[in-house]
């Protein structure tokens, strides 16, 4: 096969900035002339491999630094930025995007963030507009607070050293014992809060599961909770209690204190669940289940007495060096197709308004069904990946139905699939011939798609010449409101 050659002028200059070294000096320390030097940095001319292990060998750098490619995330944030009305009529298409991202990635990160300030600018004049008129606006761009608390998130890398330390040390505080949670976690509150737990009807409770009545020093837990449940919810009470400076500590930064109370209570809570999973899940023993197990969610649930989705957000957390697993990512889409959460690895995006892939089989799932609905899926950019989707159940007590359905889905690089029960099954044939799929019918550019539910405006915007208003209107008919 033939190799292809590797352009990272942008990577090499900004490393040589950092190093506060001139195109000269760092010539000489890599062997080559300062012209050549030149060259590289303007993309004139690739990386070759004795550079690159030079690179590696005198500065001390991972490899991955060159060699990876550009964050799928960003690549769909421009993407999406590209497909706005306001900039749809220059027809950038995905290489002109990708070039933009490798060559100019601060250049890039400009347009990004310039096109969230104008989403957001466009969310407050709506606003405005539908309280002067009284009639309601349709513009959900706003960057809402569990989008914030997911950058956090990933930008951590959906791991976090000082709550996983926490876990332990509670853990060995109180001797945990899994066969006898509920009264071990009843007494720390009494003893160390004077805080009493008490089981309460769910009809008393109404939408909350778990409640802390401050006045009368109680906490409260709906009797629908099944133990673990019930336990995961004290965890979560004993984490706000407990590492209250930790999470002040975590929550300084600038986009939570834009955002305001909402978003740091959000990720509060986000943490104060992340303690809980760490407690009931710890760490090496579950890395060490996974691996034994090869991913294999169903056997792991059953061996934690865990659910599904506790399961998968516990993989996608397993991000400590030395104990390092397997890169996932994952979504909870409900039954309409939202993506109602994601996370896990920052490869697999989506755009942020939209539906999602019709062609996608894990439509498939079924309610009443524990079997997993399992593919190679290949999205726009080329990208494989392995996708497995899981029917999961949620109960809702103020709904006549009182259970509604969801899926859980997880998933990794094709490249990473075999270490995986879910890849071997299919096998590496299958892998080869992956099902192709789009993020959403708006910024995909596969043109032949015969499920296409409307145009996308990555290559039809000038054939049809389309007005920004009928642009907004294709925009709010398709729900993106």
């Amino acid at each position: 096969m033939k190799q292809r050659k590797l352009f990272a002028g942008a990577r090499l200059k900004r490393l040589r900035r950092s190093l506060k070294l001139t195109q000269l000096r760092m010539a000489e320390e890599l062997g080559v002339s300062a012209s050549y030097l030149n060259l590289m940095e303007r993309n004139q001319r690739p990386i070759t491999a004795q550079v690159l292990i030079r690179l590696v060998e005198i500065y001390d750098l991972d490899i991955a630094v060159f060699s990876a490619e550009p964050e799928q995330k960003t690549f769909l944030a421009l993407r999406e930025a590209a497909s706005d009305p306001i900039l749809a009529s220059l027809g950038l298409d995905d290489q002109d995007l990708k070039e933009l991202n490798e060559v100019h990635p601060l250049g890039a990160q400009a347009i990004i963030n310039l096109h969230k300030s104008h989403r957001n600018l466009a969310y407050t004049i709506a606003g405005l507009t539908e309280k002067v008129s009284g009639e309601p606006s349709f513009s959900g761009n706003i960057q809402r607070p569990e989008e914030i608390v997911r950058e956090l998130v990933q930008e951590n890398d959906n791991y976090f050293a000082e709550i996983e330390e926490a876990a332990e040390l509670f853990s060995s505080e109180i001797s945990f014992d899994r066969r006898d949670m509920f009264q071990q976690l009843s007494a720390r509150l009494q003893q160390l809060h004077s805080i009493r737990t008490r089981i309460i009807p769910q009809k008393v409770m109404r939408s909350h599961q778990r409640r802390l009545d401050q006045h009368s020093r109680r906490l409260l837990l709906s009797d629908l909770l099944n133990e673990q449940q019930t336990c995961f919810e004290m965890l979560v009470q004993i984490a706000h209690l407990e590492l209250r400076d930790l999470f002040d500590e975590k929550s300084m930064d600038s986009r939570l204190s834009e955002a305001g109370k909402p978003a740091k209570d959000l990720y509060r809570d986000f943490l104060a669940r992340y303690f809980a999973m760490a407690v009931l899940l710890p760490y090496e023993h579950f890395f060490e289940q996974a691996d034994e197990l090869q991913i294999d969610i169903l056997r792991l649930s059953a061996k934690f007495d865990t659910g599904i989705e506790m399961i998968i957000r516990r993989l996608a957390s397993l991000r400590k060096t030395g104990s390092l697993g397997l890169p996932i990512f994952f979504l909870r889409i409900d039954q309409a197709g939202t993506i109602i959460e994601r996370g896990g690895d920052k490869s697999f995006g989506f755009a942020q308004a939209g539906g999602n892939c019709p062609k996608w089989n894990v439509w498939n799932s079924g309610q009443n069904s524990l079997a997993p609905q399992v593919d190679f899926v290949e999205i726009s950019d080329g990208a494989r990946l392995l996708s497995v989707a899981f029917a999961t159940t949620r109960k809702n007590p103020l709904s006549e139905q009182f259970t509604y359905s969801q899926i859980m889905v997880f998933g990794c690089a094709s490249n990473r699939a075999m270490e995986t029960i879910y890849g071997q099954k299919l096998g590496e044939a299958r892998e080869l011939s992956p099902t192709e799929i789009g993020a959403n019918c708006r910024v995909c550019e596969r043109k032949q798609c015969g499920q296409r539910s409307m145009p996308t405006y990555l290559f039809d915007t000038k054939s049809q010449n389309l007005t920004a208003k009928q642009l907004s209107l294709n925009a709010y008919w398709s729900g993106e409101h």
